[in-house]
């Protein structure tokens, strides 16, 4: 059962995806809603479940060079409850570095921060080889995204404004560029690694709890967020439980961009697939775009799918159709989104906190 939202806790969901680091008073500025009708929202969102903010660590930050798509299709004897009770499943979920995870009975997307090309092939092909010799594997796509030469746009806010037809005319539009790698003088000190990896396992907590925990002084936690969120090495975003509230299909795609193309041309591409659904976030990179959108249902997806890519191959930018995978957002088995393990694994931080 879907739930109802009234017309100002739609505002809310909006400001909270729009603006994830905004205090209430800011976010009552922004998007015309009074501060009681925030703080209400923000409570029955938390009751329901519906809405969690991270601190979303970038791959410069930790020390990664590559993320990485996985597109897996299934054959029809290896639905979820078979693969779920396997070696290679439990392993799967719980390697560190794999940060977010979808799977219906058919498809599973995931993504993955590595260190380098070979770390990828290293760690993961044992994670499928299970998968391999139980017959399982129907094709495998991997698609890689280098941190330095790769944009990476959370559309959370986008999407909002999409389902509910909301008008706003705050919307992020700039494709932010790759950002540039960490210096010499930049590079993180066991202190940074601490407070990074806390601030990515518990985003809610203040800065007086994160002290208590790391045993790092409150103004030394204070000063190393302030720097973190400025320089980028931390965003924050919103994660919102899309079956809870509306729409029918989630789409994952991979497209790739024609040779010779120009970072106008990458930005046309991008701004076609938001057009065709209610965008979730987009990985661009010279000559292709991984991201994902919602829709409310199969027809109008396929007729605008059809329009854009009919407008795009005319434009001469793209030559094949996308790789897509359709999911129905009931028949969504399994999903993992967490990055505060790869931040420990990655970082070598060896403390609990």
């Amino acid at each position: 059962m879907q739930l109802k939202l009234t017309s100002k806790e739609r505002l809310v969901l909006y400001g909270l995806a729009r603006y994830p680091g905004f205090s209430d008073i800011d976010l009552a500025s922004n998007i015309g809603v009074d501060r009681s009708t925030i703080f209400k929202s923000k409570r029955k969102f938390k009751d329901w479940k519906l809405i969690k903010l991270l601190n979303v660590p970038s791959g410069e930050a930790v020390g990664a060079e590559i993320m990485t798509a996985v597109f897996v299709k299934y054959k029809p004897a290896a639905p979820f409850d078979v693969r779920k009770g396997t070696r290679a499943f439990l392993e799967w979920m719980n390697y560190p570095n794999c940060v977010s995870h979808v799977s219906t009975d058919t498809d599973s997307v995931s993504c993955f921060y590595s260190q380098s090309l070979t770390d990828f092939k290293v760690n993961f092909e044992p994670l499928i080889d299970e998968y391999y010799q139980k017959d399982f594997i129907e094709s495998v796509e991997f698609y890689h995204y280098p941190f330095q030469v790769s944009s990476y746009l959370a559309d959370a806010a986008l999407a909002v404004n999409n389902i509910f037809d909301l008008g706003r005319s705050d919307l992020p539009e700039e494709i932010v560029p790759p950002k540039v790698p960490l210096s010499e003088d930049s590079r993180l000190t066991e202190k940074d690694k601490m407070t990074l990896y806390a601030f990515v396992k518990y985003p809610m907590l203040s800065d007086l709890e994160l002290s208590r925990r790391t045993g790092i002084s409150r103004p030394t936690i204070s000063g190393k967020r302030t720097k973190f969120f400025q320089s980028g090495l931390l965003t924050r975003e919103a994660y919102i439980d899309w079956q809870k509230v509306c729409c029918e299909l989630m789409s994952f795609y991979h497209i790739k961009i024609r040779h010779g193309h120009d970072r106008e041309d990458l930005a046309k591409v991008y701004q076609a697939f938001r057009r065709i659904g209610a965008p979730l976030y987009s990985y661009l990179q010279p000559g292709e775009i991984f991201g994902a959108f919602l829709s409310t249902g199969y027809p109008e997806l396929k007729s605008r799918m059809d329009q854009e890519l009919r407008a795009l191959s005319a434009e001469g930018l793209i030559k094949d159709r996308p790789l897509h995978v359709i999911m129905p957002l009931g028949e969504i088995r399994e999903t993992k989104i967490g990055y505060a393990p790869m931040v420990a694994k990655m970082l070598s931080v060896g403390k609990e906190i």
